[in-house]
């Protein structure tokens, strides 16, 4: 990993253990961790809820983070952002850090576990 991807309170994989950066000296050792692969279980600790839709022509997925402004934060079932032009980049999100920086990027807030 790059430290430029990196922002201090990102999850990553250090030896083998997913932690949390606690420090900007810590991004300098961006070399020895490992991003997190951003699946269904991370998006639901950080408190998006799953929906499933049902359609003539097959089901749907999506998940939401209601926002305390009223505002929702979606992502697909490929959890892929859905509002807005942001689904139209050619960037698609992998890792843990990078919906965070993205959530953090549109909205000024930091995308942390809920407890």
């Amino acid at each position: 990993m790059e430290a430029s991807e990196l922002r201090i309170g990102n999850y990553t994989m250090d030896h083998g253990h997913p932690e949390q950066i606690p420090y900007g000296s810590d991004i300098d050792s961006a070399g020895l961790m490992d991003p997190i692969l951003l699946t269904e279980e991370w998006v639901v600790k950080f408190g998006f809820e799953r929906f499933e839709f049902e359609y003539e022509e097959g089901n749907e997925t999506t998940y939401v983070l209601e926002k305390k402004n009223g505002h929702q934060f979606v992502l697909n079932e490929s959890l892929q952002p859905m509002d807005g032009e942001i689904a139209m980049l050619d960037y698609k999100l992998q890792y843990v850090h990078q919906i965070q920086n993205l959530y953090f990027a549109l909205t000024n807030e930091e995308l942390m576990i809920k407890e």
